[in-house]
């Protein structure tokens, strides 16, 4: 039997902010995870605001002018992975993860790899920029 969601990880550019606004908006307010907003370091300000439950910490990752888009989000959810979903934590089933940035080469990269290392991985991908849920 499959263990209940627990700990959720949402990951996003700029152009992801109006989605991860609607997906916050929707989470109960028991929620815990991160929220991982991979922004250009001109972007203000420091977060931009988001309706995140309490238990769901925003946290920024500054992309450099001369940094590749993506690099900072897929080394971060290639962390956050090998320490909550493969770590002692727990399994994949207690996690939810959500990757935005669509049409991100890295990013696909990442994802694609993941489902093959993971089938059962619980992945959510937009369709494509901008898409609702």
């Amino acid at each position: 039997m499959d263990s209940p969601l627990t700990r959720h990880v949402l990951i996003g550019d700029e152009r992801d902010l109006p989605l991860l606004r609607v997906v916050l908006a929707s989470f109960p307010p028991d929620a815990v995870g991160e929220v991982l907003l991979e922004l250009p370091a001109s972007l203000r300000p420091t977060p931009p605001p988001l309706p995140a439950p309490a238990g769901l910490a925003v946290r920024v990752l500054r992309r450099g002018a001369d940094q590749a888009p993506g690099l900072a989000a897929c080394t971060a959810l290639g962390a956050w992975v090998e320490e909550w979903v493969l770590g002692d934590h727990a399994t994949v089933e207690g996690h939810a993860i959500f990757v935005g940035m669509p049409g991100n080469p890295l990013v696909e990269r990442w994802c694609e790899e993941q489902l093959e290392r993971l089938p059962r991985l619980h992945l959510h991908r937009p369709r494509h920029l901008g898409a609702p849920l």
